[in-house]
């Protein structure tokens, strides 16, 4: 049974509509494990999944997690594959990694822009969301309530997303870096006009993902967003690094080369493909230029395996991980 926090209706998707009270971890034993959709009190809406009670437990086991566990939040990109969360979980597979992990995993629903008639975030340097939607002040209300009804590790909140999505993700760590441990971006970028508002503030663990055939979010950038090495140069700066630092290999392939430097700050990686179009790295997406040029190649690195496994890592040297 769900705790009465909770009032819960069955249909397509589970629709839970949330009153937020704070609990004990010890206090979860009705809340449901699995994948299911969320309602705040404001309407907005994402899909939560949350792990199995034991950790990589064998047979079938029962009960969310009752000690604290890291929580990722995986933004969509600018779309209409309604429903939208169901989409980002086919391409990206969040939650599967999450369950290998034994995290939480929340996809939000972005607000619908008119206009264009898809589904996305109003942030840095890219709209795609309904005119006037605060997708910042949604981010602080999806971290509250799991704050207030999961068993989250707040040390440990983590952010990606794809596209628009990614775009996001660096904005949320530009304006809340104290929020956030580390994210992920995944072929996204900064605004021109917003760039100098990230060159300053503390410092986060960056992991970014991007291909030099990106045909809709340029790897070089354009006129509007800058390149992904402006980017990543930025987020070296910001989190310490002088420039003479030496990059490690972290992954190396025909396809792909990640290297990342150990900033004072955080540690910034950046995984650069090529050969691949605007796609979510090692996951399911269509390609929007060329039909088939998300096809993950051999050699690609899984970006979604990659983001848990360096945040665990991280996690392990400042002794919070398991």
């Amino acid at each position: 049974m769900m705790s009465t926090s909770f009032s819960v209706c069955f249909s397509l998707f589970l629709i839970v509509i949330v009153t937020a009270v704070a609990q004990q971890c010890d206090d979860y034993a009705g809340t449901p494990s699995g994948s299911f959709n969320i309602s705040l009190s404001d309407g907005r809406i994402f899909q939560l999944f949350t792990p199995w009670q034991e950790f990589e437990c064998e047979g079938y086991c029962t009960g969310p997690p009752r000690d604290l566990r890291p929580l990722v939040i995986d933004w969509h990109g600018c779309n209409a594959h309604v429903p939208v969360a169901a989409y980002q979980e086919q391409v990206s597979r969040i939650e599967q990694a999450a369950s290998d992990f034994g995290w939480y995993a929340i996809t939000p629903v972005g607000s619908k822009e008119e206009l264009i008639a898809e589904y996305g975030w109003n942030t840095l340097g890219i709209k795609c969301g309904k005119f006037g939607v605060d997708d910042f002040k949604f981010a602080d209300d999806i971290i509250e309530w799991a704050s207030k009804n999961l068993c989250v590790d707040l040390d440990r909140v983590y952010s990606t997303g794809f596209s628009t999505g990614a775009f996001h993700s660096y904005s949320l760590a530009c304006r809340k870096p104290s929020t956030f441990a580390g994210i992920a971006p995944i072929a996204g970028s900064l605004g021109r006009l917003h760039y100098s508002e990230c060159e300053s503030g503390d410092p986060v663990s960056v992991l970014s993902f991007h291909s030099k055939d990106d045909k809709t979010v340029p790897y070089d950038g354009n006129l509007e967003w800058e390149s992904q090495e402006s980017v990543t140069k930025m987020w070296e700066k910001r989190n310490g690094c002088v420039g003479n630092e030496t990059s490690t290999v972290t992954f190396q392939s025909e396809t792909t080369t990640c290297l990342r430097k150990e900033c004072p700050g955080a540690a910034v990686e950046d995984c650069t493909l090529t050969g691949l179009d605007h796609c979510w790295v090692g996951g399911r997406s269509g390609g929007f230029q060329t039909p088939g040029s998300c096809v993950k190649q051999e050699g690609d690195v899984d970006a979604t395996r990659h983001m848990f496994q360096t945040w665990e890592m991280e996690a392990r040297e400042k002794g919070q991980g398991r």
